[in-house]
């Protein structure tokens, strides 16, 4: 299709006007227009054209017609009509850039998310240098928190030729990029970016930032002058975070006591620790907290520079005493107490602060020594007020020192203990939080009946937190494969009167472990008692098909996971998991095409994403084929979810399978560090074929071997990996103390 120019507005009408009939035959009378034809007249002849238009000449005069309709409904702002018009004109000639251009901003104006990003990768595809696409699209990604995808694009306009260097343009585009950067932890980068952010605003005029723009960018406490000047400080660029805080200081940007703070930070990393604690002092004497336990660790660095930290407990207890009140400077005083090995004066500080404030800081510090003097009845106490104050349902606010503590199997056994007695206790001494806590430290110690004991216990106590009891205490049971533990933990909830309102999720839950332990008919049931509560669920319909799946009984999935699909088509999630369900099944059927063209059909809808470009780059891979792609897809993957296990494992199955033994083999063993156990027939026989080609023969047959356990495990043992397995185990057995060769002739 030609290229279409962008016109505004009134030109499109225009041209719409020019196609209509002449202004001079819409004023005729009637009888002028529709005058019968009389014998006197010339015969008509209809019209032929010289030449035919080819099918490609018509379909690009039928998308230039769609496009110029759309743009006449978005003026007129009939915006879903245009909508409609411009996915019909892309439809037809999907390589008109111009089309994407107003197709993308009119989606996502219209909340058409996923669309838009299908409509602005393919365009960015097609106009790898059009910066204002790749700023739309990095954006949009961004707000979904495809933080990877959103610095990819950022990176790639930053790149394009036409940018001008010296343009607000380029200058807004520095500034997304510094603070996704920081966002994903690359602080390098960051500083590289607020370092040229930092250049536009000492010179606006040279980048032609007028007064607004500039000052949005000094009140964005993203982009301020003293953020700017903390991310390079962080990078240890002291002299352009000088000149950050010197020009915040300037321009009224900066409080006092933080730029004494912050200068101070510069001195003490350009080699002035005596400049550095004379210029932190005023900071210090004007009783400033904004800097929070950062100034006190500042002061501990600048004295150990000067070789005078002998100083430092003295001085913290001089500004402690004077400012009583200041709960994160008596912390700290106490934490360096503690450090000291001043255990007793350490518990003394953190009571005395705690009389007057009963934050979770200041528990989780007296926490730390209580267990460092070994009185677990009263580190019980303390742990149970600092659950009673972690913000939501999760322990995870209660930072590293519960983490210490659940590392401590002594500490946790006497904990335990205490908790026995409390429960035997006349009345019983447990509260709900003492029975959480011990229920979760059990289940970090993997001490499940222990755990079992104790989230019985806070069962009675939990109120409001029931629901979170049952599914805390099945979720740990299921993941340790005690089913029947777990089933019977999820029909005690679905039986609970207290927890009516959540029976259908619990069923949901029960018909999970159901099918796990291989009760087929008991998950059917359980899926269909919570349909009579919630009918035409789709969760739970597709749930009833994937247990039909899990069972091996294909057809009757397939059948039930195509009939969700056509009965939801707008639950765009739930079809995309019954799609992706669906393309299993056909690849353990042996079906492969058709698993592929269910997965190729995803990935052409939705191409960033991260389960798809995942799946279909294994797929590949397995195969052998378009292996160069295949990789491609699965480092996208990766990038959004490094942790993932199975990402991890496919990335080095495909390395694998290009010969790149030696790279194959670090993500193959993160691989199964990072999995939770689901999937590992596969990941340990995956690294032990790469083992062989390493010649680590000791090392293959130990994977092979745990793959081989594995395998045996499943409720549905694929006969041919076992037998695969068994063949590798059988060949390259030991012979005596010496491995048996990989293959003829290798050493």
């Amino acid at each position: 299709m030609p290229t279409l120019p962008r016109r505004s507005a009134r030109v499109v009408l225009l041209l719409a006007l020019a196609a209509a009939p002449t202004p001079s035959l819409l004023r005729a009378a009637p009888e002028q227009v529709f005058r019968p034809q009389q014998e006197s007249d010339d015969i008509v002849s209809p019209l032929r054209a010289k030449t035919l238009r080819d099918a490609q000449t018509q379909a690009r005069i039928e998308a230039v017609s769609h496009y110029m309709s759309g743009r006449l409904l978005q003026s007129r702002g009939k915006l879903k009509l245009a909508y409609a018009q411009l996915q019909q004109a892309v439809a037809i000639d999907p390589q008109a850039v111009e089309i994407y251009r107003d197709l993308v901003p009119l989606a996502f104006q219209l909340e058409e998310t996923e669309n838009a990003i299908k409509y602005a990768t393919r365009a960015v595809e097609l106009d790898p240098q059009n910066v204002e696409l790749l700023q739309q699209l990095a954006t949009s990604l961004a707000g979904q928190r495809r933080l990877p995808d959103a610095i990819r694009y950022l990176e790639q306009a930053a790149a394009a030729p036409a940018l001008d260097r010296y343009s607000p343009e380029y200058v807004l585009l520095v500034r997304n990029l510094g603070i996704l950067y920081l966002a994903t932890g690359q602080n390098e980068k960051a500083a590289d970016q607020y370092e040229a952010l930092l250049d536009a605003l000492k010179s606006p005029t040279q980048y032609g930032l007028d007064l607004r723009t500039r000052q949005a960018l000094l009140n964005d406490k993203r982009t301020s002058l003293e953020t700017t000047g903390q991310v390079l400080l962080d990078a240890g660029r002291a002299v352009p975070a000088g000149e950050a805080f010197e020009l915040a200081k300037k321009a009224n940007k900066i409080s006092s006591g933080n730029y004494s703070f912050f200068r101070a930070k510069v001195l003490l990393l350009t080699d002035k620790p005596d400049e550095a604690l004379a210029e932190l002092q005023p900071y210090f004497d004007a009783q400033r907290q904004s800097k929070g336990r950062d100034a006190y660790q500042l002061l501990a660095d600048i004295l150990q520079k000067l070789n005078r930290s002998d100083e430092l407990l003295g001085r913290l207890e001089a500004m402690a005493k004077d400012d009583a009140r200041n709960n994160t400077l008596q912390y700290y005083f106490a934490e360096r107490l503690a450090a000291a090995g001043e255990l007793d004066r350490a518990r003394s500080v953190y009571e005395e602060s705690l009389k007057d404030s009963s934050d979770t800081a200041g528990y989780m510090g007296l926490a730390e020594v209580l267990r460092k003097l070994d009185r677990p009845r009263e580190l019980l106490d303390v742990l149970a007020k600092a659950v009673s104050r972690a913000s939501g349902d999760s322990l995870e606010t209660l930072g590293s020192e519960l983490e210490a503590v659940a590392g401590d199997e002594k500490m946790v056994n006497q904990l335990l203990e205490v908790g026995r007695q409390d429960a035997k206790a006349e009345p019983p001494d447990l509260s709900f939080e003492k029975c959480y806590l011990l229920a979760k430290l059990a289940g970090e110690r993997k001490q499940y009946d222990a755990a079992s004991e104790f989230y019985e216990l806070s069962a009675p106590l939990a109120k409001q937190r029931l629901p979170l009891v049952y599914s805390e205490w099945g979720q740990l049971l299921a993941g340790a494969k005690r089913y029947d533990a777990a089933a019977k933990v999820y029909r005690a909830a679905v039986d609970k009167p207290e927890l009516a309102d959540r029976r259908p999720n619990f069923l949901y839950m029960l018909s999970q472990i159901l099918a796990l332990a291989g009760d087929t008919d008991g998950a059917l049931a359980a899926v269909a008692d919570a349909l009579k509560e919630v009918p035409d669920s789709p969760l739970l319909l597709m749930q009833e098909a994937w247990i039909f799946s899990h069972a091996h009984r294909f057809d009757e999935a397939v059948t039930r996971f195509e009939k969700v699909i056509e009965q939801f088509p707008d639950q765009k999630d739930i079809v995309r998991r019954c799609q992706s369900n669906l393309s299993n099944i056909f690849v353990l059927k042996g079906e492969m095409r058709k698993g592929e063209e269910i997965l190729e059909k995803i990935f052409a809808e939705s191409p960033e994403d991260p389960g798809v470009n995942n799946d279909l780059g294994y797929l590949y891979a397995d195969q052998g084929k378009n292996l160069e792609q295949a990789e491609q897809m699965i480092r996208k993957a990766i990038a959004a979810e490094p942790d993932n296990a199975a990402f991890l494992d496919s990335l080095g199955w495909v390395l694998f399978k290009r010969g790149k033994f030696e790279e194959a083999r670090g993500p193959l063993e993160e691989a199964i560090k990072q999995s939770t156990g689901t999937g590992d027939a596969t990941l340990f026989d995956h690294l032990g074929d790469c083992y062989q080609q390493l010649k680590l023969m000791d090392k293959a047959v130990e994977a092979w071997q745990k793959a081989l356990e594995q395998a045996n495990a499943e409720k549905h043992p694929d006969t041919k990996v076992v037998e695969r397995l068994k063949q590798k185990l059988k060949e390259h057995a030991p012979q005596g103390d010496k491995p048996k060769p990989a293959a003829p002739g290798s050493p």
